[in-house]
C-alpha cells in the first residue's frame, strides 16, 4: 500500500493483494520457460543471435517441451482469471459489518421515505449493516435534548425518534440501529466535571434503557469526552448502562484516540492536553464491558499523508493487540470538512484513512485481524458517487 497522496496510490491495497497472489504463479511460469532452455545447446555458449533463436524454436518445438509451454500458458490464462476475479468480487456475498454515522438531520429531519429507502438500499449495496444515529446531548441541567436544532426536549421529540427508528428498520430486514448519546465530562473549564456524579449516571442509564426497551433501538452509542485515561468513573457508568439495558442489547463506545504516541510524537501543541493517551490497561478496561469499541479516527493534528496514515494504523495494531475476541473493533474513518487546527480535511480524507486501515490490518496475524470487523463513515453530509467509489476500491474491493 502506498503512503502518498498522489492518486496512483489509492489503489495500492489492491496491487499488494494480487502480488501476494500471483508472485507464486509468476515464479512459476518462470522456471518452465527457464527449463524449457535449459537444455545442451543452451549451455554451449553459441554467441550468434540467430543460432540462438533457432535452438530456442527447436528447444520449444519439442514434445516434452511443448507440454511445458503449454503448462507455462494454463498459469497465465489462471491468473488472468484470478485477477478478474479478485477485481470483481461479488460484493453482495461480504457480510455488513461495516457502519455509518448519522447526524441530527437525519433523526430530526423529517425525510420523506422514498428517500430514506434509497439511503438505505445504498447502505445495504455497500455492506453497511448499522447506523448510529445521533439522538441526544446531555445538557448542563441534566436535561436530554431534542429538536432538529437541539434546543427543546428530547422527551417532546420522541415521538418524532421512534417514527425514524420504525420507518429506518422496515427499509432493510438486515440493518441495526443504535442510539447515539453524546454526554460531556465537563460543564466548563474550571470546576465543571460531573461524571463523578452517581445520579448522572443513573439518568445515562435510565435514558439508555428508554431507547433500547421502549424507542425500538438496538442499543447505544456512548461518546463520552473529553476522556482522559485511567477515569474509574467512566468505567462504572458503562457497567451502569450495561445493567440497564440487559445483555442482549448492544452497547458500543467511541474510544478517544492516542494523539501522543511515542513513536509518532508531534512537536509539542499547547492545545494537546496531558492525559489523552490512554494507557494499555485502561484501553483493556474500555474494551471489555462493550460490545463494540469504534476508534475516531481523526482530529488527529497530523498534517503530512504519512504521518495520519501510519497514526492510523498504529491504532488498528494496538486495539487488536488487546482487544477480546468477544469485542468488536469498528474504525471510524472521516469524509468532512471543517478545517482546524486538530483536523486538516486534506489530510483526513476517507482514502487515506482507509490507506491506514489496510496498513494496519497488514501488520497483524490471521487471528488478531479478524477483531477488526469493519469501518464506520463519519460525514457531515450525504455520500456523493465519488465516496462511494473511493470506499468500494479501497475497502470492499481491496
Amino acid at each position: 500500500m502506498s503512503q502518498s497522496p498522489d492518486s496512483a496510490s489509492e489503489n495500492s491495497s489492491s496491487r499488494r493483494g494480487l502480488r501476494t497472489i500471483l508472485n507464486p504463479v509468476l515464479s512459476s511460469i518462470a522456471k518452465l520457460l527457464t527449463s524449457s532452455g535449459s537444455g545442451s545447446s543452451a549451455r554451449s555458449g553459441i554467441g550468434h543471435l540467430g543460432r540462438q533463436r533457432a535452438l530456442r524454436l527447436s528447444a520449444l518445438l519439442a514434445p516434452r517441451n511443448r507440454l511445458r509451454v503449454g503448462a507455462a500458458a494454463g498459469l497465465v490464462l489462471a491468473s488472468g482469471l484470478l485477477i478478474s476475479a479478485v477485481l470483481n468480487r461479488n460484493i453482495e456475498q461480504l457480510p455488513p459489518n461495516n457502519a455509518i454515522w448519522l447526524d441530527r438531520s437525519w433523526v430530526y429531519g423529517d425525510l420523506d421515505e422514498r428517500r430514506l429507502g434509497e439511503f438505505v438500499n445504498r447502505l445495504v449495496e455497500h455492506r453497511i449493516g448499522k447506523a448510529y444515529a445521533y439522538v441526544s446531548s446531555l445538557g448542563a441541567d441534566e436535561r436530554w435534548s431534542g429538536g432538529a436544532q437541539g434546543a427543546a426536549n428530547f422527551m417532546n421529540s420522541r415521538d418524532a425518534v421512534a417514527q425514524f427508528v420504525e420507518t429506518f428498520k422496515s427499509k432493510g430486514d438486515e440493518l441495526e440501529i443504535l442510539a447515539w448519546i453524546e454526554i460531556w465530562t465537563h460543564l466548563d473549564n474550571v470546576d465543571g466535571y460531573r461524571l463523578d456524579d452517581s445520579n448522572l449516571h443513573q439518568n445515562i442509564a435510565e435514558f439508555s434503557r428508554l431507547l433500547v426497551k421502549e424507542m425500538g433501538f438496538d442499543g447505544v452509542l456512548l461518546d463520552v469526552k473529553p476522556m482522559f485515561s485511567d477515569n474509574d468513573d467512566f468505567i462504572r457508568l458503562t457497567q451502569r448502562v450495561r445493567a440497564a439495558v440487559g445483555a442482549e442489547s448492544a452497547i458500543a463506545i467511541a474510544a478517544t484516540a492516542d494523539l501522543t504516541p511515542p513513536d509518532l510524537r508531534l512537536q509539542n501543541i499547547p492545545s494537546i492536553a496531558p492525559g489523552t493517551m490512554w494507557s494499555p490497561i485502561f484501553k483493556q478496561r474500555v474494551i471489555a464491558p462493550a460490545d463494540e469499541v469504534i476508534l475516531l479516527m481523526y482530529q488527529s493534528y497530523r498534517q503530512e499523508p504519512l504521518d495520519y496514515v501510519n497514526w492510523v494504523a498504529y491504532h488498528i495494531e494496538t486495539y487488536a493487540d488487546l482487544a477480546e475476541s468477544s469485542t468488536k473493533i469498528l474504525v471510524s474513518i472521516p469524509n468532512y470538512g471543517g478545517a482546524s487546527n486538530a483536523h486538516n480535511p486534506a489530510i483526513e480524507t476517507m482514502a487515506n484513512a482507509l490507506d491506514g486501515v489496510n496498513e494496519g490490518l497488514r501488520r497483524l496475524d490471521e487471528e488478531r485481524r479478524a477483531l477488526v470487523t469493519g469501518v464506520a463513515i463519519y460525514s457531515d453530509e450525504q455520500l456523493s458517487q465519488a465516496d462511494w467509489n473511493v470506499f468500494r476500491e479501497q475497502w470492499l474491493q481491496r
